[in-house]
């Protein structure tokens, strides 16, 4: 009867390390799922903005109309990115971006000021240094000439054979200009 006890605590023994074991197990894959859904949830709330602020090189844009734009992130706004290419700056609202290349983990959160500026105050920046680009609207259509001025909302462009036009600054897609060479 001894060898039979033996054989039964043997048995409760293997039988106890083996619920220990699926235990454990099912309490790794509890940790993993829910791992899973905290990353899932995280990423549920990171913005084009915020992988654009963690970009740390060239990124391609694809706009609406297959407008492709490429450059490296360098400012940054309420719905906005400014993105250089050798001289060419390029500002684009993010409302009207299709695709993106070569995006990174999110940048920093978004909480200055500076991170709240509208595309306006690079328009404006332009529009001070009397420079020329070309803007491209979210239907495709392209304004060419000098920034004259930026308000709330639009910005006056005087075309190349000197008519005004106002394009509301929600239906641009892009704009670009040449960089002044230092």
């Amino acid at each position: 009867m001894t060898a039979m006890t033996g054989e039964h605590d043997d048995l409760v023994r293997a039988l106890e390390d083996d619920l220990a074991a699926l235990a454990a197990a099912d309490a790794d894959l509890e940790r993993d799922a829910e791992v899973a859904e905290r990353t899932r949830i995280e990423r549920s709330a990171v913005t084009l903005a915020d992988r654009l602020r963690g970009a740390a090189a060239q990124v391609r844009l694809t706009l609406v109309g297959s407008l492709d734009i490429a450059g490296a992130p360098t400012d940054h706004g309420d719905g906005w990115v400014l993105l250089v290419d050798g001289r060419d700056e390029h500002l684009v609202l993010l409302a009207h971006v299709v695709l993106a290349h070569g995006l990174g983990p999110a940048g920093p959160p978004a909480s200055s000021a500076l991170d709240r500026r509208p595309p306006g105050s690079v328009l404006r920046r332009w529009c001070r240094d009397r420079s020329e680009a070309a803007l491209r609207t979210a239907d495709g259509a392209t304004v060419r000439g000098l920034l004259l001025a930026s308000y709330a909302d639009h910005v006056d462009v005087r075309e190349l054979h000197g008519a005004v036009v106002s394009i509301a600054v929600a239906q641009l897609a892009c704009a670009t200009r040449r960089a002044a060479l230092g």
